[in-house]
Protein backbone atom coordinates (compact mmCIF):
# COMPACT_ATOMS: atom_id res chain seq x y z
CA UNK A 1 0.00 0.00 0.00
CA UNK A 2 2.83 2.48 0.80
CA UNK A 3 4.82 1.57 -2.36
CA UNK A 4 1.18 2.17 -4.63
CA UNK A 5 0.89 5.33 -2.53
CA UNK A 6 4.29 6.76 -3.55
CA UNK A 7 4.18 6.30 -6.84
CA UNK A 8 0.40 7.45 -7.48
CA UNK A 9 1.80 10.94 -5.84
CA UNK A 10 4.86 11.37 -8.10
CA UNK A 11 2.98 10.61 -10.88
CA UNK A 12 0.69 13.55 -9.94
CA UNK A 13 3.33 16.13 -9.43
CA UNK A 14 4.54 15.06 -12.63
CA UNK A 15 1.35 16.10 -14.64
CA UNK A 16 0.56 19.10 -12.73
CA UNK A 17 4.23 20.55 -13.71
CA UNK A 18 4.52 22.75 -16.93
CA UNK A 19 5.59 21.14 -19.73
CA UNK A 20 9.57 21.77 -20.98
CA UNK A 21 9.97 24.58 -23.32
CA UNK A 22 10.98 23.90 -27.20
CA UNK A 23 14.67 22.71 -28.01
CA UNK A 24 15.25 25.33 -29.65
CA UNK A 25 13.81 28.03 -26.97
CA UNK A 26 16.79 26.30 -25.01
CA UNK A 27 19.41 26.82 -27.56
CA UNK A 28 18.40 30.74 -28.17
CA UNK A 29 18.79 31.35 -24.78
CA UNK A 30 21.00 34.35 -23.52
CA UNK A 31 22.77 32.30 -20.75
CA UNK A 32 26.30 30.32 -20.59
CA UNK A 33 26.91 26.49 -21.69
CA UNK A 34 26.72 23.93 -19.20
CA UNK A 35 30.10 23.15 -17.20
CA UNK A 36 31.62 19.68 -18.74
CA UNK A 37 30.03 16.41 -16.57
CA UNK A 38 32.83 15.05 -13.81
CA UNK A 39 34.60 12.38 -15.33
CA UNK A 40 33.20 9.02 -14.20
CA UNK A 41 35.29 7.69 -11.17
CA UNK A 42 37.90 4.79 -11.45
CA UNK A 43 36.90 1.33 -10.80
CA UNK A 44 38.06 -0.30 -8.10
CA UNK A 45 40.46 -2.46 -7.66
CA UNK A 46 40.64 -6.08 -8.01
CA UNK A 47 41.88 -6.25 -4.35
CA UNK A 48 39.10 -3.69 -3.26
CA UNK A 49 36.51 -5.81 -5.40
CA UNK A 50 37.23 -8.76 -3.61
CA UNK A 51 39.94 -10.33 -1.84
CA UNK A 52 42.48 -12.84 -3.33
CA UNK A 53 42.03 -16.47 -2.88
CA UNK A 54 44.06 -18.32 -1.28
CA UNK A 55 46.41 -20.73 -3.82
CA UNK A 56 46.18 -24.08 -3.20
CA UNK A 57 49.26 -24.19 -0.59
CA UNK A 58 48.37 -21.84 1.25
CA UNK A 59 44.91 -23.85 1.97
CA UNK A 60 46.84 -26.60 2.88
CA UNK A 61 45.89 -26.44 6.80
CA UNK A 62 49.85 -28.12 6.87
CA UNK A 63 51.47 -25.16 5.28
CA UNK A 64 49.81 -22.29 7.34
CA UNK A 65 51.86 -20.21 9.62
CA UNK A 66 51.25 -21.28 13.55
CA UNK A 67 50.00 -17.86 15.67
CA UNK A 68 51.75 -18.76 18.96
CA UNK A 69 51.12 -17.00 22.31
CA UNK A 70 53.80 -14.68 23.02
CA UNK A 71 56.75 -15.35 25.10
CA UNK A 72 56.01 -15.44 28.83
CA UNK A 73 58.52 -13.47 31.06
CA UNK A 74 58.84 -12.96 34.67
CA UNK A 75 61.04 -11.69 37.25
CA UNK A 76 60.45 -13.19 41.11
CA UNK A 77 62.39 -11.91 44.09
CA UNK A 78 62.81 -12.22 48.25
CA UNK A 79 65.17 -10.43 50.03
CA UNK A 80 65.26 -11.14 54.21
CA UNK A 81 67.35 -10.75 57.11
CA UNK A 82 67.60 -12.11 60.25
CA UNK A 83 68.49 -11.48 63.69
CA UNK A 84 70.55 -14.47 64.81
CA UNK A 85 73.89 -14.21 66.91
CA UNK A 86 77.55 -15.74 66.64
CA UNK A 87 76.18 -17.91 68.54
CA UNK A 88 72.68 -19.18 67.23
CA UNK A 89 71.02 -19.68 69.92
CA UNK A 90 71.01 -16.15 70.92
CA UNK A 91 68.79 -13.47 68.87
CA UNK A 92 71.80 -10.81 69.85
CA UNK A 93 72.60 -9.86 66.34
CA UNK A 94 71.37 -8.97 62.71
CA UNK A 95 72.49 -9.50 59.14
CA UNK A 96 70.82 -9.95 55.74
CA UNK A 97 70.63 -13.51 54.73
CA UNK A 98 68.41 -13.62 51.77
CA UNK A 99 68.88 -11.95 48.28
CA UNK A 100 67.24 -13.71 45.78
CA UNK A 101 66.02 -13.66 42.66
CA UNK A 102 64.85 -15.83 39.39
CA UNK A 103 64.27 -14.64 35.74
CA UNK A 104 61.54 -16.87 33.86
CA UNK A 105 61.27 -16.91 29.93
CA UNK A 106 59.60 -19.57 27.74
CA UNK A 107 57.07 -19.88 25.82
CA UNK A 108 56.07 -22.17 22.79
CA UNK A 109 57.92 -22.25 19.29
CA UNK A 110 55.37 -25.23 17.74
CA UNK A 111 51.30 -25.83 18.77
CA UNK A 112 52.72 -28.47 21.40
CA UNK A 113 56.06 -27.82 22.10
CA UNK A 114 57.41 -25.21 24.24
CA UNK A 115 61.11 -24.22 25.79
CA UNK A 116 61.45 -22.95 29.41
CA UNK A 117 64.70 -21.00 30.72
CA UNK A 118 64.77 -20.03 34.04
CA UNK A 119 67.84 -18.44 35.63
CA UNK A 120 68.04 -17.91 39.33
CA UNK A 121 70.98 -15.98 41.78
CA UNK A 122 71.10 -15.82 45.61
CA UNK A 123 73.23 -12.46 46.76
CA UNK A 124 72.88 -13.71 50.39
CA UNK A 125 76.99 -13.59 51.15
CA UNK A 126 78.22 -10.08 50.57
CA UNK A 127 81.52 -9.26 49.90
CA UNK A 128 84.00 -7.87 52.02
CA UNK A 129 84.70 -4.36 51.57
CA UNK A 130 88.35 -4.27 51.03
CA UNK A 131 87.54 -6.46 48.31
CA UNK A 132 87.54 -5.58 44.63
CA UNK A 133 84.80 -4.23 42.69
CA UNK A 134 84.00 -7.40 40.67
CA UNK A 135 83.92 -9.52 43.70
CA UNK A 136 80.29 -9.84 43.93
CA UNK A 137 80.01 -12.88 46.26
CA UNK A 138 76.94 -14.51 43.85
CA UNK A 139 76.48 -16.24 41.04
CA UNK A 140 74.03 -16.50 38.35
CA UNK A 141 72.79 -20.36 37.58
CA UNK A 142 70.43 -22.43 35.56
CA UNK A 143 67.83 -23.35 37.53
CA UNK A 144 65.30 -24.34 34.61
CA UNK A 145 66.08 -25.48 31.06
CA UNK A 146 63.89 -27.71 29.46
CA UNK A 147 61.65 -28.69 26.15
CA UNK A 148 58.49 -29.66 26.63
CA UNK A 149 56.56 -32.35 24.32
CA UNK A 150 52.92 -31.04 25.29
CA UNK A 151 51.13 -34.24 23.03
CA UNK A 152 47.78 -33.70 25.02
CA UNK A 153 46.85 -33.17 28.57
CA UNK A 154 47.29 -37.02 30.03
CA UNK A 155 50.60 -37.24 27.98
CA UNK A 156 53.52 -34.89 28.29
CA UNK A 157 57.68 -35.91 28.03
CA UNK A 158 60.19 -33.30 29.42
CA UNK A 159 63.32 -33.23 29.07
CA UNK A 160 66.44 -30.64 30.21
CA UNK A 161 67.37 -29.48 33.84
CA UNK A 162 64.19 -29.46 35.72
CA UNK A 163 62.22 -30.15 39.01
CA UNK A 164 62.74 -33.76 40.93
CA UNK A 165 58.74 -34.80 41.22
CA UNK A 166 58.59 -36.67 44.71
CA UNK A 167 56.53 -34.57 47.05
CA UNK A 168 54.46 -31.45 47.52
CA UNK A 169 57.24 -28.92 49.21
CA UNK A 170 60.01 -29.42 46.27
CA UNK A 171 57.22 -28.77 43.55
CA UNK A 172 55.94 -25.74 45.38
CA UNK A 173 59.21 -24.05 46.20
CA UNK A 174 60.02 -20.87 48.89
CA UNK A 175 57.49 -18.73 46.66
CA UNK A 176 54.33 -21.13 47.06
CA UNK A 177 54.12 -21.67 50.76
CA UNK A 178 53.31 -19.78 53.88
CA UNK A 179 56.15 -20.68 55.48
CA UNK A 180 59.68 -18.64 54.55
CA UNK A 181 61.84 -21.43 55.37
CA UNK A 182 62.03 -24.67 52.56
CA UNK A 183 60.97 -27.68 54.92
CA UNK A 184 63.52 -30.83 55.25
CA UNK A 185 67.04 -28.93 56.19
CA UNK A 186 67.96 -28.01 60.00
CA UNK A 187 70.37 -25.90 60.77
CA UNK A 188 72.53 -24.98 63.63
CA UNK A 189 75.56 -23.06 63.13
CA UNK A 190 77.63 -25.22 60.68
CA UNK A 191 75.65 -28.56 61.62
CA UNK A 192 72.67 -29.24 58.81
CA UNK A 193 70.65 -32.61 59.03
CA UNK A 194 68.84 -33.35 55.62
CA UNK A 195 65.08 -34.90 55.83
CA UNK A 196 64.04 -33.79 52.23
CA UNK A 197 64.48 -36.76 49.14
CA UNK A 198 67.09 -36.66 46.94
CA UNK A 199 66.53 -33.62 44.95
CA UNK A 200 69.65 -31.34 43.36
CA UNK A 201 70.46 -27.37 43.73
CA UNK A 202 66.94 -25.09 43.93
CA UNK A 203 65.78 -29.06 43.44
CA UNK A 204 66.05 -29.72 39.80
CA UNK A 205 68.44 -32.48 38.14
CA UNK A 206 69.71 -33.27 34.74
CA UNK A 207 67.02 -35.99 33.71
CA UNK A 208 63.24 -36.22 31.55
CA UNK A 209 60.15 -37.04 33.06
CA UNK A 210 56.67 -38.05 31.24
CA UNK A 211 53.76 -37.14 33.32
CA UNK A 212 49.92 -36.25 32.57
CA UNK A 213 46.67 -34.83 34.07
CA UNK A 214 43.85 -37.46 33.90
CA UNK A 215 40.20 -35.72 34.61
CA UNK A 216 41.32 -32.06 34.12
CA UNK A 217 44.00 -32.35 36.71
CA UNK A 218 41.91 -34.69 39.59
CA UNK A 219 45.00 -37.02 38.80
CA UNK A 220 48.22 -36.49 38.14
CA UNK A 221 51.42 -38.83 37.92
CA UNK A 222 54.73 -38.05 37.31
CA UNK A 223 57.56 -40.40 36.43
CA UNK A 224 61.36 -39.30 35.76
CA UNK A 225 64.77 -40.38 35.80
CA UNK A 226 68.12 -38.64 36.19
CA UNK A 227 71.70 -39.14 36.73
CA UNK A 228 73.17 -35.21 37.33
CA UNK A 229 75.25 -35.06 34.18
CA UNK A 230 77.67 -38.15 35.85
CA UNK A 231 78.28 -41.15 34.54
CA UNK A 232 80.16 -42.86 37.46
CA UNK A 233 77.11 -42.43 39.64
CA UNK A 234 73.78 -44.37 39.20
CA UNK A 235 70.67 -43.03 37.87
CA UNK A 236 67.81 -41.61 40.26
CA UNK A 237 64.58 -43.09 39.91
CA UNK A 238 61.85 -40.63 41.39
CA UNK A 239 57.73 -40.06 41.02
CA UNK A 240 54.82 -39.32 42.51
CA UNK A 241 50.89 -39.64 41.86
CA UNK A 242 48.53 -36.99 43.43
CA UNK A 243 45.02 -36.86 43.86
CA UNK A 244 42.71 -33.78 44.74
CA UNK A 245 39.42 -35.21 45.88
CA UNK A 246 37.96 -31.63 45.53
CA UNK A 247 38.92 -28.78 43.25
CA UNK A 248 41.21 -29.73 40.46
CA UNK A 249 44.69 -29.68 40.74
CA UNK A 250 46.06 -29.68 37.33
CA UNK A 251 49.69 -29.02 35.80
CA UNK A 252 53.20 -30.41 36.46
CA UNK A 253 54.14 -27.57 39.21
CA UNK A 254 52.39 -27.87 42.82
CA UNK A 255 51.81 -25.14 45.23
CA UNK A 256 51.98 -25.94 48.88
CA UNK A 257 48.92 -23.22 49.41
CA UNK A 258 46.58 -21.54 46.83
CA UNK A 259 46.43 -18.77 48.75
CA UNK A 260 42.51 -18.66 48.32
CA UNK A 261 41.97 -19.46 44.73
CA UNK A 262 40.86 -22.86 45.69
CA UNK A 263 38.81 -25.32 47.98
CA UNK A 264 41.40 -27.82 47.96
CA UNK A 265 41.88 -31.42 49.17
CA UNK A 266 45.27 -33.03 47.56
CA UNK A 267 46.53 -36.07 48.58
CA UNK A 268 50.10 -37.19 47.09
CA UNK A 269 52.28 -40.43 47.25
CA UNK A 270 55.67 -40.25 46.27
CA UNK A 271 58.64 -42.36 45.98
CA UNK A 272 62.67 -42.90 44.98
CA UNK A 273 65.48 -45.43 44.18
CA UNK A 274 69.04 -44.73 43.95
CA UNK A 275 71.39 -47.52 43.60
CA UNK A 276 74.40 -46.84 45.99
CA UNK A 277 72.43 -43.74 47.10
CA UNK A 278 72.93 -43.99 50.15
CA UNK A 279 76.63 -43.49 52.14
CA UNK A 280 77.31 -42.68 55.36
CA UNK A 281 80.38 -43.62 57.68
CA UNK A 282 78.59 -47.12 58.13
CA UNK A 283 78.90 -47.94 54.47
CA UNK A 284 76.95 -47.82 50.95
CA UNK A 285 73.56 -48.68 50.30
CA UNK A 286 70.72 -48.67 47.92
CA UNK A 287 68.65 -44.98 48.72
CA UNK A 288 65.07 -45.86 48.42
CA UNK A 289 62.31 -43.62 49.62
CA UNK A 290 58.67 -43.58 50.16
CA UNK A 291 56.41 -40.10 51.24
CA UNK A 292 52.96 -38.87 51.54
CA UNK A 293 51.42 -35.92 52.15
CA UNK A 294 48.49 -34.16 51.97
CA UNK A 295 47.01 -30.61 51.50
CA UNK A 296 43.14 -28.90 52.77
CA UNK A 297 42.07 -25.33 52.00
CA UNK A 298 39.13 -23.84 52.26
CA UNK A 299 37.89 -20.70 51.17
CA UNK A 300 35.73 -19.33 54.49
CA UNK A 301 34.26 -15.72 53.05
CA UNK A 302 35.92 -12.38 53.44
CA UNK A 303 38.50 -12.93 51.25
CA UNK A 304 39.68 -15.52 54.37
CA UNK A 305 40.62 -19.01 54.31
CA UNK A 306 42.34 -21.91 56.36
CA UNK A 307 45.20 -24.14 55.18
CA UNK A 308 46.32 -27.90 56.91
CA UNK A 309 49.04 -29.64 55.45
CA UNK A 310 51.04 -32.82 56.40
CA UNK A 311 53.69 -35.23 55.14
CA UNK A 312 55.96 -37.86 56.31
CA UNK A 313 59.19 -39.68 54.74
CA UNK A 314 60.83 -42.73 54.77
CA UNK A 315 64.20 -43.31 54.12
CA UNK A 316 66.12 -46.86 53.71
CA UNK A 317 69.72 -45.53 54.43
CA UNK A 318 72.38 -46.97 56.69
CA UNK A 319 72.73 -46.24 60.62
CA UNK A 320 73.00 -42.65 61.13
CA UNK A 321 71.03 -41.83 58.61
CA UNK A 322 67.34 -39.75 58.68
CA UNK A 323 65.39 -42.77 58.36
CA UNK A 324 61.85 -41.29 59.08
CA UNK A 325 61.00 -37.62 59.14
CA UNK A 326 57.84 -35.44 58.72
CA UNK A 327 55.83 -32.09 59.57
CA UNK A 328 52.98 -30.72 60.05
CA UNK A 329 51.45 -27.64 59.09
CA UNK A 330 48.31 -24.88 60.44
CA UNK A 331 47.19 -21.28 59.16
CA UNK A 332 44.69 -19.17 58.69
CA UNK A 333 44.39 -15.86 56.56
CA UNK A 334 42.02 -13.06 57.47
CA UNK A 335 39.35 -11.42 55.64
CA UNK A 336 40.70 -8.65 53.82
CA UNK A 337 42.13 -5.98 55.95
CA UNK A 338 43.21 -2.74 54.32
CA UNK A 339 45.02 -3.87 51.25
CA UNK A 340 45.53 -7.26 52.60
CA UNK A 341 45.15 -10.31 54.59
CA UNK A 342 46.72 -11.39 57.80
CA UNK A 343 47.82 -14.77 57.83
CA UNK A 344 49.47 -16.62 61.08
CA UNK A 345 50.84 -20.15 61.21
CA UNK A 346 52.88 -23.09 62.76
CA UNK A 347 55.03 -25.30 61.35
CA UNK A 348 56.49 -28.50 63.39
CA UNK A 349 59.35 -30.41 61.86
CA UNK A 350 60.86 -33.87 63.27
CA UNK A 351 63.30 -36.70 62.02
CA UNK A 352 65.01 -39.35 63.31
CA UNK A 353 68.29 -40.70 63.01
CA UNK A 354 68.75 -44.56 62.89
CA UNK A 355 70.48 -46.47 65.40
CA UNK A 356 72.11 -43.25 67.22
CA UNK A 357 70.33 -43.38 70.39
CA UNK A 358 70.65 -39.69 70.00
CA UNK A 359 68.49 -36.79 70.51
CA UNK A 360 65.72 -36.86 67.77
CA UNK A 361 66.33 -33.56 65.51
CA UNK A 362 63.36 -31.24 65.46
CA UNK A 363 62.16 -27.47 64.87
CA UNK A 364 59.34 -25.08 65.17
CA UNK A 365 58.45 -22.10 63.19
CA UNK A 366 55.97 -19.82 64.23
CA UNK A 367 54.88 -16.55 61.39
CA UNK A 368 52.90 -14.07 61.08
CA UNK A 369 52.57 -13.06 57.28
CA UNK A 370 50.47 -10.32 55.52
CA UNK A 371 49.60 -11.11 52.24
CA UNK A 372 48.74 -7.60 49.68
CA UNK A 373 48.69 -10.52 46.78
CA UNK A 374 48.58 -13.21 47.67
CA UNK A 375 51.95 -14.97 47.13
CA UNK A 376 53.04 -11.92 44.59
CA UNK A 377 53.26 -9.91 47.33
CA UNK A 378 53.64 -10.46 50.73
CA UNK A 379 55.69 -9.67 54.03
CA UNK A 380 56.60 -12.29 57.04
CA UNK A 381 58.13 -12.07 60.17
CA UNK A 382 58.97 -15.67 61.73
CA UNK A 383 60.12 -16.62 64.83
CA UNK A 384 62.43 -20.28 64.30
CA UNK A 385 63.61 -22.44 67.33
CA UNK A 386 65.83 -25.64 66.03
CA UNK A 387 67.30 -28.38 67.87
CA UNK A 388 69.71 -31.00 66.79
CA UNK A 389 71.62 -34.06 68.94
CA UNK A 390 74.59 -32.79 70.93
CA UNK A 391 72.72 -30.00 72.59
CA UNK A 392 72.67 -27.96 69.57
CA UNK A 393 69.89 -25.45 69.92
CA UNK A 394 69.49 -22.17 67.45
CA UNK A 395 66.78 -19.47 67.96
CA UNK A 396 66.15 -16.35 64.97
CA UNK A 397 63.68 -14.10 64.00
CA UNK A 398 63.10 -14.09 60.32
CA UNK A 399 61.72 -11.16 58.23
CA UNK A 400 61.27 -11.33 55.22
CA UNK A 401 59.46 -9.87 51.74
CA UNK A 402 58.68 -11.19 48.00
CA UNK A 403 57.12 -10.04 44.75
CA UNK A 404 56.31 -11.89 41.77
CA UNK A 405 56.22 -9.91 38.27
CA UNK A 406 54.64 -12.15 35.50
Amino acid sequence: MVMLTGATTARAQAADAPPPPPAETVAQADAPPPAPPPPPAAPPSAVEAEKKPPTATEAMPATRPDVLPPIDVGAWSRVGGVFQGTDPSKVNDWHMDTTYVELHAGGKIHQKVSVTLNLNSNMGTFPSPAAPPFTTGSSVQIMDAIISLDFMDELHPWAGHLLVPVDRANASGPFFMIPWNYPGFLSVGGTTIVTAPIEGPSGRNNGAVVWGDIKGGKLTYLAGVFDNANVATSPLFSGRVRLALWDAEPGFWGNGSYFGDKDLLSIGVGGQFMAHGSTTAMGDKDWAEVNVDALIEKKLGGGSFVTGEAAYYHNNVNDGGVSDSLYVLAAYATPTLGVGNIQPMARYQWGKLKNTGGTSPWNLDIGLSYLIKGPALRLLATYGHTALPGDLTANSIQLGAQAIFF
